[in-house]
């Protein structure tokens, strides 16, 4: 049965976590931090009150191969270590740190996500390619769940190595009945894809850090 509801949720991990460690979010962030957000790895350490030091994490509006791509966070949590829906922009909490988060983030990562609807779906020739992500409204979730609103951007599908995401295929689910009752490969707006993390921040070498999410 198709699953293309006009919802974003960002990038779920599909099957076991291989890993997931956690990382700080400094102060006063400019953008939201969401569940199930891509973040990546500022370049930088950060004290924090409870774990010493810990990696910091980036959000960027729009993402690249130069935001040291972590993967998907699992987990929100104020200064406090309290959970938390999200961490939105300009929290201040102790005035090093707005947060933490926990992110799995195992280069070999396998996660979902839908399509973005934007009248241009990934095709059945593009299902295996690579793609870039998009966020419905720049970096800002769903403020009553706290979920991301990142996708997966179908403009960009194509073999070109620098995207962020591998596509492998279809979600399961998300097969349609061709024209004679026949399972075909989902090729619609909305559909969910497997795929991992392209430019992984574990598999990057010299690579540079970024402004602090």
């Amino acid at each position: 049965m198709a699953n293309n509801y006009d919802r974003a949720f960002g990038f779920a991990p599909y099957g076991p976590v291989l890993r997931a460690r956690y990382y700080a979010v400094g102060t006063a962030p400019t953008l939201y931090i969401m569940h199930q957000d891509i973040v990546g790895n500022v370049g930088t350490q950060i004290l924090t009150p409870k774990y010493g030091y810990l990696p910091g994490i980036i959000i960027a509006a729009v993402i690249d191969g130069t935001d040291n791509l972590l993967g998907s966070v699992l987990g929100v949590f104020d200064y406090k270590m309290d959970p938390t829906l999200y961490i939105a922009p300009g929290t201040v909490g102790d005035g090093t740190i707005a947060g933490y988060v926990l992110v799995a983030d195992h280069p070999d990562q396998v996660y979902y996500a839908r399509e973005d609807f934007d009248s241009n779906a990934i095709t059945t020739a593009e299902g295996s390619n690579n793609a870039d992500i998009v966020s419905r409204t720049i970096s800002e979730g769903n403020l009553k769940t706290g979920v991301s609103q990142q996708m997966i951007d179908s403009d960009t599908a194509a073999t070109t190595a620098a995207l962020n995401l591998k596509i492998y295929a279809a979600h399961p689910n998300d097969v349609l009945l061709v024209g004679d009752d026949t399972p075909g490969v989902s090729e619609y707006e909305g559909a969910r894809y497997i795929c991992k993390i392209n430019e992984h921040y574990d598999n990057m070498t010299g690579v540079a850090g970024g402004a602090s999410a």
